[in-house]
């Protein structure tokens, strides 16, 4: 019998680094209890809110914006 072949193994974390900001720049995700807050560089909230992956979104939008300024 054939091996498996071994193309679908790849145990890499796809999100490790996936956005266009430098690390720097990235906002920082905090959860609190069943909120997700989301800051910047310097500290300020940028949003609160209970879905994880709209925090994220909104955050990285925001962040691209105010680094073009």
């Amino acid at each position: 019998m054939p091996r498996t072949s071994r193309k679908g193994t790849n145990t890499s974390d796809a999100q490790l680094n996936e956005g266009d900001l430098p690390r720097s720049e990235q906002p920082t995700i905090v959860d609190h209890g069943k909120k997700f807050a989301a800051y910047d560089k310097n500290g300020r909230l940028i949003i609160l809110g209970y879905d994880r992956k709209i925090v994220e979104e909104y955050a990285d939008a925001q962040s691209k914006i105010r680094s073009k300024r």
